[in-house]
């Protein structure tokens, strides 16, 4: 599957060469860089998913991390989803399978029902997986977001032309 924000990004640069060529009758080359690829910390990505589980199922309130062990699908669903998107990130199912106390062999059928419940649009695993992706959203955040939730324009001491307007010169 192909990246739409690649392919306009690649659509944008023919029409700019072919544009400068016609206008200037100059033939240009245009290298992309690729973007440096950040994977999200497996602890992160295991505290989003507990978090997103509890909001979703108040009965796993008291559930401190993804080992524990249930076999009700309303919890394995997190769990695979968690498993796939690590999975996807870049990890190493072993890597995966140490952080959940699960063998890699758990984990390769963790992604396989993920991928399946997919192709099918099983919807208990898209609301999970969606449930996942917004807590990453708004854990990790992006810069500007979390810059203007935390910027304090206002200054706790006040500025010295106030104070010089108050002082009488004799």
């Amino acid at each position: 599957m192909i990246n739409t924000q690649e392919l306009t990004q690649k659509e944008e640069i023919e029409a700019f060469k072919k544009r400068i060529f016609i206008n200037f009758g100059v033939r240009i080359h245009v290298l992309a860089e690729e973007p440096v690829k950040v994977k999200i910390a497996l602890k992160t990505l295991h505290a989003c998913t507990l978090k997103a589980l509890k909001a979703n199922d108040p009965c796993y309130s008291n559930v401190k991390s993804l080992d524990y062990r249930n076999r009700r699908r309303s919890y394995l669903v997190y769990v695979q989803t968690m498993s796939y998107i690590a999975f996807k990130e870049g990890y190493s199912k072993t890597d995966i399978g140490r952080l959940i106390k699960r063998d890699h062999a758990t984990i390769i059928n963790s992604i396989k029902q993920v991928e399946n419940a997919f192709f099918t649009s099983e919807f208990i695993v898209i609301d999970a997986f969606n449930n996942i992706i917004k807590e990453i959203h708004a854990y990790v955040g992006t810069l500007p977001e979390n810059i203007k939730k935390q910027i304090n324009a206002q200054s706790s001491v006040p500025p010295i032309w106030n104070e010089k307007k108050n002082y009488r010169t004799v």
